[in-house]
C-alpha cells in the first residue's frame, strides 16, 4: 500500500475536477521544469555498424528532390551525384564510417556525452573526407522535429510522497490557498482509473418522463513510477532510438501495439522519471502516458480515479472556508465514500501541520 499526495491550486477548473474526480495529464510545455518531458539525445555511438543509422540520417538530409514547383541547380545536382557516387564506393564509404566511430568514441569517453552541436562539429572536422558537402542544417532541423514529435508529445501527472512541504504548497497550491488530495493505493506502483463506456441509445427510454439509465465503466490499474534524482539531466541514445526515428509512421509505433515497441516506451518512462538534483525536495511520483501519435489536445488528457483511492483532502492555511465548503458538498452529495478533512497549521519549520476540518453551518 502506498499514500501519495497531489497539490490543486485554487481555480474553478479545480471543482469540477473534484466533481468528476478528474487526473490531468499535462504536457512538457506546462511544466515549471524547461527540461521535464523532454530528453536530451546522445549521439555516442557503441558500435561502429551503428554509424549506418547516422549516414542514413545524414545522406537523408543533404540528397535534394526537385518537383514540378523547384527543380535543382547545377550545384545541387553535382552534389547529389557525388552522395550518391560516394555511397556506392563501399571502400570510401568504410574508411569514412570507421573515422567517425574513432572520432565520436574518443569524444564520447571524454566527455560523457555527445549534443547534435559536438556532432556537428566533429562533422564539420571530417568534410575533407568526403566528395560532398553534407547539409548539417536540415540534418538538425530533422532531429529536431522528430525528437519534438516523439519526445514531447507525451504527457504526465504528478504525485508527491509528502503534504506538508512548505514550498510546494506555495509553488502547487496557489500560495497555499489551494488543496492537496490524499491517494491510498492499495497496489503499490499501480495508479486506478475509470474509464466510462459509450452509452447505448434507447428511444423508448429517453421519451419517458422519468427513466434509469446505466453506463458500463472498465477500471484498470497503470504504472505510477517513483522519480528517480540524479546529477545530469536524463537522456537517450540516438542510435538506440534510431529504430523510431526511423520508422515515423509505423502504426505499430504510434499505436504502441507490438513488443518492439514496448521497450522504447519503457525507456522514455524511465527518462521523464529522472529529474535533477534541486528538485528532490518534491519527493515526487509520476503517472507518464507515453504518445508517439499525434498532439493530444488537453480535454484528451483527462483521467478519471475511482472515489475508492482518494482518502483525504487537506486545506491550505489560506484556503478560504467558503472554498472548504463547497468542497466538502461536492462529495458529501454523490458518494457515500468517507474521506477525511484537515486543515493546515502553520509551524515556524519548513514542515506544516494539520488539525481535523469537520463541516459546520453558519
Amino acid at each position: 500500500m502506498t499514500t501519495l499526495y497531489k497539490y490543486r491550486p485554487l481555480t474553478e477548473f479545480l471543482f469540477k475536477e473534484l466533481y468528476y474526480q478528474e487526473i490531468y495529464f499535462a504536457s512538457y510545455s506546462e511544466l515549471n521544469d524547461p527540461l521535464d518531458l523532454s530528453a536530451r539525445i546522445d549521439f555516442t555511438p557503441k558500435k561502429i555498424s551503428e554509424i549506418n543509422n547516422l549516414l542514413w540520417f545524414l545522406f537523408k538530409t543533404t540528397l535534394k528532390l526537385g518537383d514540378s514547383e523547384k527543380t535543382l541547380n547545377s550545384k545541387e545536382v553535382a552534389n547529389n551525384q557525388n552522395l550518391l557516387k560516394f555511397n556506392e564506393d563501399k571502400k570510401l564509404r568504410n574508411e569514412y564510417k570507421t573515422l567517425l566511430f574513432k572520432k565520436l568514441s574518443q569524444f564520447g569517453n571524454e566527455n560523457n556525452f555527445i549534443s547534435i552541436d559536438d556532432l556537428e562539429n566533429i562533422l564539420l572536422s571530417t568534410s575533407e573526407k568526403i566528395p560532398f558537402k553534407l547539409d548539417l542544417f536540415s540534418f538538425k532541423e530533422e532531429i529536431k522535429r522528430l525528437a519534438s514529435k516523439f519526445l514531447e508529445n507525451s504527457h504526465t501527472s504528478c504525485f508527491s510522497e509528502s503534504n506538508n512541504d512548505f514550498l510546494m504548497w506555495s509553488h502547487y497550491a496557489s500560495k497555499h490557498s489551494g488543496i492537496c488530495l490524499e491517494f491510498t493505493l492499495e497496489n503499490s506502483g499501480l495508479f486506478p482509473y475509470v474509464m466510462s463506456e459509450k452509452r447505448t441509445q434507447n428511444k423508448e427510454e429517453y421519451l419517458k418522463k422519468m427513466s434509469n439509465w446505466s453506463i458500463g465503466q472498465t477500471m484498470f490499474w497503470e504504472r505510477i513510477k517513483k522519480v528517480i534524482y540524479q546529477e545530469n539531466q536524463p537522456h537517450i541514445n540516438f542510435f538506440d532510438f534510431s529504430p523510431v526515428f526511423n520508422n515515423e509512421y509505423d502504426c505499430d509505433l504510434i499505436g504502441l501495439s507490438k513488443g518492439w515497441t514496448h521497450y522504447f516506451a519503457y525507456e522514455l518512462e524511465n527518462v521523464f522519471a529522472t529529474k535533477t538534483l534541486p528538485w528532490a525536495y518534491e519527493k515526487e511520483w509520476r503517472a507518464i502516458e507515453i504518445n508517439f501519435g499525434d498532439k493530444k489536445e488537453p480535454e484528451e488528457r483527462i483521467n478519471h480515479y475511482p472515489i475508492e483511492c482518494l482518502t483525504g483532502i487537506y486545506f491550505g492555511i489560506r484556503t478560504p472556508e467558503n472554498v472548504k465548503k463547497r468542497i466538502y458538498k461536492i462529495f458529501e452529495k454523490h458518494s457515500k465514500h468517507n474521506i477525511q478533512y484537515f486543515s493546515a497549521v502553520a509551524t515556524s519549520g519548513r514542515e506544516l501541520e494539520f488539525e481535523y476540518w469537520e463541516y459546520y453551518e453558519e
